[in-house]
């Protein structure tokens, strides 16, 4: 063979692997690899690149190889353990998710690639195959046992069997749950659902409901516009659910209602955190702790929401915006996310 490649780089591992994260990070950076503050890479674990970049507070499990020419992965982002992302060129962007045992490689081209949008998430055991390129959109989800190939061949195609080599496009908030299986030159639009246990073996417009082995459209004009009062019911049963959530892990939740929105007081032994809401401008004053989170529902600021009341954290439900951090506002953040709602960072 002219061409020899390691499935896995066993001597790599055995080099850097071991290594605790912190003495792994400044080998790394002294091979010109540009690392943020904060990140961290478990026991077992190597990335292996020509122009690595990695962005703030990411972090990598135990035993998990990250091999490319390029590698770019933002900030927040998280991959689990004992995965395997191998390929041309990789792109993950901010808050992304990858969790544990997803394998991303097979046969590799020129232009093998994997681009993975804002806070998607990969669920375990999926397997992706970017032999050609896979582009997935923002806030998309892809759920456990998936399966995406760009390439289909085995047979051969001078005796007339099919072979195929195409890429795959998610588009922005695309929900593929557990076992759905998507073959070469797919192209799937925004705001597309696909039912469960799917064969797509054809491209679909945005706004869909698609489903079945072969998948078509089963409800077009998809989702159903919902109501500004059908919004507000959905809203108070999330805060609702929020409240019995935060009870049921032994903190006591005193509320105080006003005309603009509410205050909950969340309190467990000597520490105290407020979770504030407005679903119109407001002029209150407003007594934080020191710990705390904002949460506005209008077409307002949230750069000046925050600024104007001195809070650690603001989300704005409209713009589906952050900025800041706190414990109470991640805490939020990772429950509200159970609905299908994620901000993105504007800090």
């Amino acid at each position: 063979m002219l061409i020899k490649r390691n499935r896995f780089p066993v001597k790599e591992i055995i080099l850097y692997g071991i290594l605790p994260s912190f003495l792994k990070l400044f080998i790394y950076k002294l091979k010109g690899y540009r690392i943020g503050k904060g990140v961290s890479i478990g026991f077992g674990s190597i990335i292996l690149g020509k122009d690595v970049m990695i962005g703030d507070y990411s972090k990598i499990g135990f035993i998990t190889i990250i091999r490319s020419e390029t590698i770019k992965i933002g900030r927040y982002v998280r991959i689990g353990s004992f995965t395997l992302i191998d390929t041309e060129k990789i792109e993950i962007d901010d808050d992304a998710r990858i969790n544990e045992q997803v394998i991303i490689g097979g046969l590799r081209d020129h232009d093998s690639y994997i681009k993975i949008g804002k806070r998607t998430i990969i669920m375990e055991y999926s397997f992706i195959n970017p032999t050609k390129p896979v582009v997935i959109g923002d806030d998309s989800g892809i759920g456990g046992h998936c399966l995406l190939f760009t390439h289909g061949s085995w047979l051969s195609q001078l005796d007339g069997f099919p072979v195929s080599f195409a890429p795959i496009t998610l588009g922005r908030n695309v929900w593929l749950p557990w076992r759905v299986f998507i073959l070469p030159g797919v192209s799937i639009g925004d705001n597309v659902v696909v039912g469960a246990n799917s064969l797509i073996t054809k491209s679909f417009p945005s706004n869909s409901l698609i489903a079945g082995s072969p998948a078509k459209i089963i409800r077009e004009n998809y989702p159903p516009h919902l109501s500004e009062e059908g919004r507000a019911t959905v809203l108070e049963g999330i805060f609702e659910s929020f409240i019995k959530y935060i009870e049921y892990n032994k903190f006591i939740v005193v509320k105080k209602e006003f005309s603009e929105g509410f205050q909950l007081l969340i309190k467990r032994k000597n520490k105290e955190h407020h979770l504030v809401y407005f679903h119109s401008s407001f002029s209150k004053e407003i007594y934080f702790s020191k710990d705390n989170l904002l949460i506005i529902d209008y077409l307002g600021d949230e750069q000046k929401a925050n600024e104007k009341i001195k809070c650690d954290m603001t989300i704005n439900l409209r713009r589906k915006s952050r900025v800041g951090t706190s414990l109470i506002g991640e805490e939020f953040i990772s429950f509200i996310s159970r609905y299908g709602i994620r901000f993105n960072r504007i800090d």
